[in-house]
């Protein structure tokens, strides 16, 4: 039965027909309370340089669960960037609202909210109005979209440690929609393009 597979037997499937190679470790942390942890590391080689990784951890932070593309980028190892779609909050809060970085794009800044250290670069990676649109585009295909540099650096195997890492990922769930994942793949290499 479909509703009776789990999100590790979905990514499986998906890589299977994709033809991806997948790795895949879960661990018992704590029996008694069903506490685990579960990686999935996809390669996609069509997509050069590329993880599909998404991750179930033992921390208690905002990222305990997260999916998505991660692209390892050298140079930029103070950089920081979080890309999210705008919410009711960020509209009420007036003072926030006019010290925010902003691109000058009132169609762009109205809809996505860009938390960064260094706006030179952030201007740099943001002013193709065609990157603006894809961006909103993915942020507004499911909840808890995010474009992020230096905000999940994933180590958990020896592949992934020490590196920093642009990703298009979802906080607090995992992608399972093939066409979602293709669209995280999409933007995330064309971001990295900005960054060589």
């Amino acid at each position: 039965m479909e509703s009776d597979k789990t999100s590790v037997d979905i990514l499986k499937n998906i890589a299977k027909r994709a033809g991806w190679e997948i790795n895949i470790k879960e661990e018992t942390i704590n029996s008694r309370h069903g506490h685990r942890t579960r990686n999935v590391v996809i390669r996609n080689y069509e997509v050069r340089d590329s993880y599909f990784i998404s991750a179930q951890t033992s921390n208690f932070d905002k990222y305990r669960v997260y999916s998505g593309i991660f692209f390892p980028v050298s140079g930029y190892d103070n950089y920081k960037l979080l890309i999210r779609k705008r919410d009711q909050l960020d509209k009420f809060s007036f003072r926030k609202n006019r010290l925010r970085f902003k691109i000058g794009n009132s169609s762009f800044d109205s809809k996505v909210h860009v938390d960064t250290n260094n706006d030179i670069d952030t201007h740099k990676l943001l002013s193709s109005s065609k990157i603006q649109l894809e961006i909103i585009e993915y942020l507004n295909t499911a909840d808890r979209l995010y474009v992020g540099f230096n905000e999940i650096n994933p180590d958990f195997n020896k592949d992934l440690e020490g590196k920093k890492f642009l990703s298009v990922f979802m906080a607090m769930g995992w992608m399972l929609d093939r066409k979602q994942i293709d669209k995280a793949y999409k933007l995330g290499d064309r971001l990295r393009s900005k960054f060589n």
